[in-house]
């Protein structure tokens, strides 16, 4: 299933479109004896969804079926569910806001990290990413990137003194960055895999500003009739939801100089 679900807000919605409304928080501050309220009204926003509707069809032999020695339709909702979830983690990082979600990638008003260099990755980029996403989302936060940007990070200054990620090769790499969690994904989506000029290697952020749009979950459908003439049964299995960035200001991409 999907590697980044589970750190979003899943809200269930009962209309194919409509809005969330957000607030910003009111400020509160000191009053003079005899002094009036000084008018501070939160500014309140909305995050706008439209449903889109992805999906996918097995065929399967009535043989195949019939003389399986496992329970055939559990496996194909198993791998369903996988496919799905890959699909999903896609949209989340880098959607279209189209076809899939709209992705933090893809959103103009997530704020680039600028590393130190084109082509590496040293601890500064990883501290300054850090403490450039406001105090309020850090302690929520967690690191997305690919397995190889992750091998490039615990090898930070292997061979010599100063800060290492790993303390020996015999203990396994961190789970964590700065003590945040790290999520590694290898799903073809806009992180990069390498570090290259501007390229963008990762996501920080508190995932719990991705709001994510429920109106009918996870369904498999078994149809005995369509594909008769070839003795063929059909499972076609779908999902209708969307994806919207709820707070921009909760996430940073570190981008390579």
């Amino acid at each position: 299933g999907s590697q980044l679900r589970p750190l979003c807000t899943v809200i269930r919605v009962s209309s194919k479109d409509g809005y969330i409304p957000t607030m910003g928080s009111a400020t509160w501050a000191a009053i003079a004896e005899e002094a009036a309220y000084s008018d501070q009204t939160p500014t309140v926003g909305q995050v706008a969804f439209s449903l889109e509707k992805s999906g996918g069809l097995v065929k399967v032999t009535r043989e195949l079926l019939d003389d399986s020695a496992v329970n055939l339709p559990s496996l194909l909702t198993q791998i369903f569910q996988e496919s799905a979830g890959r699909f999903e983690d896609v949209g989340i990082i880098s959607g279209n806001d189209s076809t899939q979600y709209a992705g933090i990638m893809s959103d103009s008003d997530v704020a680039f990290y600028t590393m130190a260099n084109a082509t590496s990755v040293v601890g500064a980029d990883l501290i300054g990413t850090f403490y450039a996403l406001n105090a309020q989302f850090r302690a929520n936060a967690s690191w997305v990137m690919k397995s190889t940007i992750a091998s490039l990070i615990n090898s930070i200054a292997i061979t010599a003194n100063g800060v290492h990620a790993i303390p020996s090769l015999t203990a396994a790499p961190s789970d964590f960055i700065l003590g945040r969690p790290n999520v590694t994904t290898d799903v073809v989506s806009g992180l990069g895999g390498t570090i290259t000029s501007t390229e963008k290697i990762a996501i920080f952020g508190d995932f719990k500003q991705y709001y994510i749009f429920d109106r009918a979950g996870f369904s498999i459908r078994r149809n005995d009739s369509l594909y008769m003439g070839n003795d063929q049964i059909g499972f076609f299995a779908s999902r209708r939801g969307d994806g919207q960035v709820g707070l921009a200001a909760a996430f940073k991409i570190p981008r390579a100089a």
